[in-house]
Parts: C-alpha cells; sequence; structure tokens
C-alpha cells in the first residue's frame, strides 16, 4: 500500500514544473506595474497648466473683489458713525427745543 507522502511529493514537483499563476486566474483584480506607472504626458502637463492658469485668475478676481468690499465696508462704516452723530445731535437739539416750548 503506497504512503500519502509520496503522492504529495509527486504534486509539489508537478506543481514547481507549471508555470506561475497569473493575477486574473487568481481572481484578484490586481493591473500589472507597467498599467499604472507611467510618464506624465505633455498634454496632461499643458491641461494641468490651463487649469492653474484660471483658477489663477479666479483667485486673483476673488481677492480683487474682496479688496473692493472691504474699502466699501469701511466707507459705509464712516458713514453710518457720522449718520450716528448727527443723528445724536439733531436729537439733542430737538429735546432742547421741546424743553424750551414746555417752559413757555
Amino acid at each position: 500500500m503506497p504512503s500519502s507522502k509520496h503522492k504529495k511529493r509527486h504534486m509539489r514537483v508537478v506543481r514547481k514544473a507549471e508555470a506561475p499563476l497569473e493575477f486574473n486566474q487568481l481572481g484578484l483584480d490586481f493591473i500589472a506595474v507597467s498599467e499604472y506607472i507611467s510618464p506624465p504626458r505633455k498634454e496632461n502637463e499643458l491641461m494641468d497648466q490651463e487649469l492653474i492658469d484660471v483658477l489663477e485668475r479666479r483667485i486673483g478676481d476673488i481677492v480683487e473683489k474682496y479688496n473692493v468690499l472691504k474699502e466699501e465696508n469701511n466707507r459705509l462704516n464712516a458713514e453710518l458713525s457720522r449718520l450716528s452723530s448727527d443723528r445724536e445731535g439733531l436729537k439733542s437739539r430737538v429735546d432742547a427745543i421741546l424743553g424750551k416750548l414746555d417752559g413757555i
């Protein structure tokens, strides 16, 4: 009666002689190294530069609008404080006139 060890040895020898299995045969979704390591293409670099230029212009526009709005906000705050002081002055004058009218 042959031993099972002898059969296992025979299977190992056959297995070593076979070609190595590919990832696709194993049911894995790996991709070959050559498929994901590729040098950047000039078209991509050009497109990237165009996108960077567009973003740079948009950022410049936003910064410019921000500065304009900041100046307008400062101007409006100054006008608000001027109008508030004018209102307080008018209010005190009206109170003074009303006080004189009550005294009459």
